[in-house]
């Protein structure tokens, strides 16, 4: 994820082996999900309000659920953002959520069924990620993540220190594979952070957006090893039978779209992914979407001259900016 510190950002994961059978240790469905978060607002985050500076105003979950931006609605879990309000460009920016787990995991397998996520909109920026707060050592987990119009999700991996992946050949397309903030040089601060696109893979078609939504959801899966991460998509109609019977078997799964293993920099899996802490959001603009990104997307730049001038004038394109969840489960 391309951000700046101290956001960076996510997963859940991991079991001993996938051959072993796993237990269901944590579930977050329907009326139990949101007492398993935190809503994070604005205040938290004190000079910004958002740790990547977004135009966002995160709001408490009174407030949220007053104004219907989060709810459950037939069982599934609604976490969306304001879409009614012109607001002014000197705004704290434009309501929103931000959810972090109470909870964090170390070894496993997160499952997300998501049955809509936000839709395209120029400005837009959601993620669902996980990230270990200790930063002992930094490690974040990007699993969905994407700007503006952008056609499919591009998962991202984050580490402080040397760790490198060769994801060539994998499903994805567009490997990255140096994970740490640092690039080359192994530094970290805010000062001296280069890296900020860390390592991953582009998501396959239908796997973000308008197009994940006009195909009913799915399902993403994240497993985390001592030796490897991997993280997979399926669409609605491709979901494997052993998720929705709720014993996940991953080794009979297809290939992931990214799997992380052993690395030629010393790149230990298990000691940069652990503690890791689910994290669900929608900001707008920011520091992914700086002025040089919105002029080059010609789709949004007609509409305005900056990225906060169409996020405030124009809350109708930000209808279906919304996360509907129907669980996430975490297995080990």
């Amino acid at each position: 994820m391309r951000c700046l510190l101290p956001k960076i950002s996510i997963v859940a994961l991991v079991a001993a082996k996938s051959s072993v059978a796993l237990t269901l240790a944590r579930t977050y469905s329907g009326s139990n999900f949101m007492s398993g978060f935190d809503f994070r607002v604005a205040a938290d985050y004190p000079g910004s309000g958002d740790p990547t500076n977004g135009f966002v105003n995160y709001v408490s979950q009174s407030t949220a659920t007053s104004r219907g931006l989060a709810k459950v609605v037939n069982g599934q879990v609604y976490l969306g953002a304001d879409s009614n309000k012109t607001i002014s460009t000197s705004s704290q920016g434009r309501d929103s959520v931000r959810l972090e787990s109470k909870q964090s995991f170390t070894n496993g397998l997160l499952i997300a069924d998501i049955a809509h996520m936000p839709g395209n909109a120029c400005g837009i920026w959601p993620a669902f990620w996980t990230y270990n707060f200790d930063e002992d050592p930094y490690g974040e987990i990007d699993i969905i993540e994407g700007i503006n119009n952008q056609a499919n999700d591009i998962v991202s991996l984050h580490t402080c220190g040397a760790c490198s992946f060769n994801f060539s050949g994998q499903r994805g397309t567009d490997p990255r594979s140096n994970c740490n903030l640092g690039g080359e040089s192994g530094g970290c601060s805010d000062d001296v952070a280069t890296n900020y696109d860390g390592c991953g893979n582009t998501a396959p078609s239908g796997s973000y957006g308008n197009g994940f939504n006009t195909n009913g959801g799915g399902v993403y899966a994240t497993q985390v090893l001592a030796s490897s991460l991997k993280i997979w998509f399926f669409p609605r109609n491709s979901i494997p039978a052993d998720i929705t019977s709720g014993n996940p078997n991953p080794a009979g799964w297809p290939a992931p779209f990214l799997d992380a293993e052993k690395s030629s920099k010393n790149c230990n899996v298990g000691n940069f992914f652990k503690k890791q802490t689910i994290i669900i959001n929608i900001t707008f603009c920011g520091s992914n979407i700086d002025q040089d990104m919105w002029n080059s997307e010609s789709s949004c730049k007609s509409k305005a001259s900056t990225c906060k001038g169409f996020v405030a004038a124009n809350p109708s394109a930000f209808a279906q900016a919304y996360w509907l969840f129907n669980s996430i489960k975490v297995y080990q």
